[in-house]
């Protein structure tokens, strides 16, 4: 069970503080799959959709959108929520077994940062079966960022995440960590076809491997902060859920460590933007 699915995890904090994606994407993935002759856009499945924020946005590009995830309390907070598109069928699933889903019924599969909690080979094999003949499977998402105007807070960044975090993350979260990249060995390996791994910024490759190519734009998420809208974000973590049922009566780590980054940086008002290029990654395939 993920921390997402358990009572004490706060779903409407996270559905309210986590950054939207760029609209960018959205086009990106339609001009991906539109480049086949034959293909359209009617039915797409937003796999462990969450609060729904990436459905809502790929909802005005098809005719039907089924957001599957295994959080019954996530799904209630996205039911919460529409914005102009396709009607969303939101179903309490797993990306691994979508039984409700017909063979080679899919137009198109996208996964929002959330594919790092599946068992990678039987997931593939699942939108093998849905996807129509050359089906797109759009994974993306983001991790840990970088401050281009204060190198130093780097990493502070990543010694709350591996150090202090580390063992209170979920199981899959180094999948996570390697910005997806094993699914970009993956595909290859199981006849996929047109595989590209994309990831921004530069500084990420160091965590991609080979295979990867660096965006030329920030194509998954371009969110721009200030020191309090980061705060908030990193709130949303899971493993600040977790370490806290350990440490109780500690002070929110959060805090703790957006503080040590601003100090590093010589800033003090909570309310100043804070350029954060947000380490991301796009892995897309065909059927």
């Amino acid at each position: 069970m993920t921390t997402f699915n358990k009572l004490f995890y706060n779903h409407a904090k996270y559905a309210s503080q986590r950054p939207s994606y760029n609209p960018q994407l959205a086009d990106y993935l339609i001009k991906y799959h539109l480049s086949i002759p034959g293909n359209v856009c009617d039915v797409v499945v937003d796999a462990a959709t969450g609060s729904g924020i990436f459905a809502r946005l790929i909802s005005k590009h098809f005719k039907s959108v089924f957001a599957t995830d295994v959080s019954a309390k996530m799904l209630s907070v996205a039911t919460q929520s529409e914005d102009g598109g396709a009607p969303i069928q939101y179903i309490e699933s797993g990306a691994e077994s979508m039984p409700m889903i017909s063979d080679s019924s899919v137009d198109m599969i996208t996964v929002a940062t959330g594919a790092h909690w599946f068992n990678p080979e039987k997931f593939l094999q699942e939108a093998r079966r849905i996807l129509k003949p050359n089906g797109t499977i759009a994974i993306f998402g983001i991790s840990y960022g970088y401050f281009p105007d204060y190198p130093q807070c780097d990493k502070l960044i990543f010694e709350l995440g591996f150090e202090k975090l580390g063992k209170y993350w979920d199981p899959g979260t180094h999948i996570l960590d390697g910005l997806y990249s094993k699914y970009n060995t993956l595909m290859r390996e199981q006849g996929f076809k047109d595989v590209y791994m994309g990831y921004h910024p530069h500084q990420a490759k160091l965590h991609v491997g080979p295979n990867g190519n660096l965006l030329d734009e920030p194509y998954v998420i371009n969110t721009k902060l200030t020191w309090g809208s980061l705060l908030n974000y990193i709130s949303t973590w899971s493993s600040i859920a977790n370490y806290h049922l350990d440490h109780p009566n500690e002070r929110n780590i959060a805090e703790v460590y957006v503080e040590k980054i601003m100090s590093a940086a010589g800033e003090t008002d909570m309310d100043a933007p804070v350029r954060y290029d947000w380490g991301q990654s796009l892995v897309i395939c065909r059927k």
